[in-house]
This record gives structure tokens, sequence and C-alpha cells, in this order.
């Protein structure tokens, strides 16, 4: 998920949304390079809270020439403007309403530089299974898959399979076109 940081040749801008209680946060902190800089979405105060004190204050302490920024609230809502490099995103889309994680996905994929990545994850099986399922979970799973497909069309996607997960899943990276 945060493979594409520190290996592309340029200053990063990374953008985390869903960070929770930090599960890529360190990875992505520790593989910023020099000028980088991380925004960090967080819905939850208490996870916030604890992004903030257990790791992105005392990784800025060790920085002189990164940081990284805690953003609590609603991804929709955050006022992001610049273009990122990377987008890792740790929300799990197949549980959203199908209209709410096109938004969201369609804002991630804008904000997205020329060549920038977004990664995500999905938990494997689980869209196969509600599309075979009859009933509006069905009908939201082939909203879902149809729906990556049409935003899948114009990049680069590549999808690896995580068994370690404590519930297996794809990790999807898709890869924008360069200026």
């Amino acid at each position: 998920m945060t493979e594409t940081i520190g290996s592309n040749g340029r200053v990063d801008r990374v953008l985390e949304v869903g960070a929770g209680t930090g599960a890529f946060t360190n990875s992505i902190l520790e593989r910023l390079g020099p000028g980088g800089s991380a925004d960090i979405v967080e819905l939850n105060p208490s996870f916030c809270r604890q992004l903030r004190s257990k790791v992105v204050d005392p990784w800025t302490e060790r920085q002189g020439d990164r940081s990284a920024n805690v953003i609590e609230g609603c991804i929709e809502d955050a006022a992001l403007k610049d273009s990122y490099t990377t987008i890792v995103c740790g929300l799990p889309f197949n549980s959203f309403p199908p209209d709410v994680a096109q938004r969201i996905l369609q804002q991630l994929t804008h904000l997205l530089s020329p060549g920038g990545t977004l990664a995500f994850f999905e938990y494997a099986g689980f869209p196969t299974l509600r599309c075979l399922i009859p009933g509006p979970w069905q009908k939201h799973a082939k909203a879902h898959r149809d729906f990556l497909r049409m935003l899948a069309a114009p990049m680069t996607l590549r999808r690896r399979i995580v068994l370690r997960n404590i519930l297996p899943a794809w990790a999807v990276s898709l890869h924008a076109q360069g200026a």
C-alpha cells in the first residue's frame, strides 16, 4: 500500500484517508523522502488524538525537512486543494453505499497528481459473494464493481492478494497516467 512512497524520484506529497490507529501511517512517514509531506485524514477524534501523540508528533520531532498534518473530519469535507503523488486509503468501500464510495473514490482520483498512485484495499471474496446474494447488497456490489472498472479504465490497475491480513484482502493500486 505504501511502496510507491519514496521510490518515484520526486518529492512525495502523500494523503492518507481513514488512518484509524495508524496501521499505514508509520510506514508512510518513514518512507517520506527529503521535502516530503503527508496529510492524514481521520474522522474519529479519539484516533486523531492517538495519531498525533503516538505517531505524528514523535516522528515530527525527528524530522527537519518533512512534515505531517492530521486533519480531523470526513474526507468529503476536507479542504484539500493540492495534488498528491500517493493516496493511501483505509476506508472499507465495500461496506459503504455505492453513491458514497463513488463520491469518495472520484474525489481521491481528482486529488492525484499526474503519475500518482491511489492505493486501497478490498476484502477478498466479499464483493464476489455480495454479487451472488440476491437483494440490495447484490445491487450495491455490482454498482461498486462497475464503477471501479470505469474509474480504472484510464489508469493502470494492479491487485495483489494479502493473505496475512486478518480477513484476506486485495491491495488495489490505481496508477494515473503521467503528465
